[in-house]
């Protein structure tokens, strides 16, 4: 298991609790040079335009990104617009007060709740495949016992009773065609005579 530093967790002045936050924090740090470069931040109307669709499209999720929106939220209340006409942000995030006071128990959590968390995903997954499984087999005995074609459990009454079809049939034909051969003869009689 790899232990992440402090240094690797720290950007931008936060300490971020995984890799990934850390990730996206140091992204969301180029987006903001990009936009501060490329776009002309004296004109209101560009950053009431860059603050509508950074909220639109949740392109800062980190304290870092948070505080950039910040920046244009004070920017657009200080041209004169009124707060109340102003979209706030949101926090897609809930705050829990939990003390790390070195990153090994930070990380031992993290491993436990992702442990716990594989964990249920693979009870979940067995008890779904589980009963899958269990109707594919109510189904194939539904099919067996009830099903018109022969299988291993009706093959025996399935035969006998295609073969005693076939002995029925045999009979009846040779009835009838005894049957034709008897009026035959009589006929053969009556011209001869007998």
């Amino acid at each position: 298991m790899q232990t992440e530093s402090k240094e690797d967790l720290t950007v931008g002045g936060y300490v971020f609790a995984t890799h990934t936050d850390a990730e996206i924090a140091r992204n969301e740090i180029k987006r903001i040079a990009y936009i501060e470069q490329k776009m002309d931040m004296t004109n209101m109307n560009v950053i009431t335009g860059i603050y509508k669709k950074a909220l639109e499209s949740r392109t800062f999720q980190t304290p870092i990104g948070l505080e950039f929106m910040h920046s244009l939220y004070d920017s657009i209340v200080k041209s004169g617009m009124k707060r109340e006409d102003i979209q706030p942000i949101p926090l897609y995030t809930t705050f829990k007060r939990m003390d790390f006071s070195s990153s090994h128990i930070r990380q031992e959590t993290i491993d436990k709740e992702s442990e716990e968390y594989k964990l249920r995903v693979k009870y979940r997954n067995s008890v779904l495949i589980s009963g899958i499984l269990g109707a594919l087999v109510i189904i194939m005995l539904l099919v067996m016992f009830r099903g018109t074609t022969p299988n291993a459990i009706n093959y025996k009454a399935a035969v006998t009773n295609e073969y005693a079809a076939w002995a029925q049939e045999l009979s009846e034909k040779e009835d009838a065609l005894r049957e034709k051969e008897h009026d035959l003869e009589e006929r053969e009689a009556k011209l001869l005579g007998y």
